[in-house]
């Protein structure tokens, strides 16, 4: 499993900058789907928004539909959201409109990130089951603290890695 820290005292990245600012790092999820978010950041919106697509993966589940896998390419620039074997981009949200991330304090394999919509200008919740408790939004979380100073993100990130 990936860790964004190690568990040493001096808590030292894994990636090193250079990969970051001039790659992306890639990671393969299950994706719940998206959707609408009345606000643009919250753990109650949050929690609303993981409830809707929990709901509707197990209906999809009970009607013999999978839940699709992707690959999340996540970058200085964004998080690119991909089907695996053709590397179709199927949305490509940009850094400076994720508002918000969270993993879901129930099931530490969901995590989110809220976006809002170039096209629509509406605020949207992206859903994702890791499969295994990840360091994705350890990761998404590091770009928000040194990419976007400022902004408070990511109190979840600070208890997941006090945990892990």
């Amino acid at each position: 499993m990936n860790r964004a820290f190690s568990r040493k005292k001096d808590k030292t990245w894994m990636h090193t900058p250079e990969a970051l600012s001039k790659h992306f790092i890639p990671y393969n999820a299950k994706f719940l789907g998206s959707t609408e978010v009345e606000q643009p950041k919250g753990t109650e919106v949050v929690r609303d928004a993981v409830r809707k697509l929990k709901f509707a993966r197990h209906i999809k589940k009970s009607e013999g539909q999978k839940i699709p896998k992707v690959e999340l390419q996540i970058s200085i620039y964004g998080v690119k959201i991909l089907e695996p074997k053709t590397k179709e981009v199927q949305h490509n949200c940009q850094l400076h409109r994720i508002s918000f991330c969270a993993d879901d304090k129930t099931d530490k394999r969901i995590f989110t990130f809220i976006c809002k919509d170039s096209e629509s200008n509406k605020h949207l919740c992206y859903v994702f089951d890791s499969e295994k408790c990840v360091s994705m939004p350890d990761v998404l979380g590091w770009f928000f603290v040194f990419y976007k100073p400022g902004i408070v993100l990511f109190l979840a990130l600070v208890k997941y890695l006090k945990m892990n």
